[in-house]
């Protein structure tokens, strides 16, 4: 979709440039729309095939990646905050697919997946990190900068937003009664800086 084309130009007659510019915002709803419809239904696929959520898929995939991980490091990684994490990192131990490193300091462990924590993830190599991620990885620098502003600005918009939602699985925001906090009009929001 070219979208030099919806541009409102003052040459233009202006109900025509409205509803091209209408135009424009429907079909970036629609866009939204299928991208956190692949995002519910990459969850769920997750949870039928293997059992586990898709962050937690996203846990084994990062200690797949970097064996040895500590707490504190693999919340950098999933932008999430160091007790969630954690948390993460206890309920996949209790079921059997993730262990301490065996070299592990016991004031900062470091985990490792066992046998069966491997298998699953390398059964989703390519969207163990999430559909959503896996995809914007795959974006030219020059398209992802332009995404970052793009949200940046729109997420200025957004009357009901958290901020703390920053921090949390989209899968759990997109589940009736995710995780997240209760929604309250917020007027300050801090884009991410490079």
């Amino acid at each position: 979709m070219n979208a030099d084309k919806f541009f409102l130009d003052p040459s233009q007659d202006t109900e025509v440039a409205w509803a091209r510019r209408k135009e424009f915002i429907l079909a970036t709803l629609k866009m939204f729309r299928m991208t956190l419809d692949a995002v519910r239904r990459h969850s769920e696929w997750i949870e039928t095939r293997h059992g586990i959520s898709a962050v937690e898929l996203w846990v084994l995939w990062e200690l797949a990646q970097t064996p040895g991980l500590r707490a504190v490091d693999l919340a950098k990684a999933m932008a999430l905050p160091r007790p969630s994490a954690e948390s993460l990192l206890d309920g996949l131990t209790q079921r059997g697919l993730v262990r301490l490193a065996a070299d592990t300091a016991a004031t900062s462990p470091a985990y490792m997946t066992t046998f069966d924590g491997q298998r699953i993830a390398d059964a989703s190599p390519q969207f163990g990190q999430g559909v959503l991620k896996a995809a914007m990885g795959n974006l030219p620098d020059a398209s992802l900068v332009k995404l970052v502003e793009a949200m940046s600005d729109l997420v200025q918009q957004l009357p009901f937003r958290e901020e703390s939602a920053a921090l949390q699985p989209m899968a759990d925001l997109l589940r009736p009664g995710g995780q997240a906090p209760e929604a309250t009009p917020s007027t300050t929001f801090l884009p991410p800086t490079f």
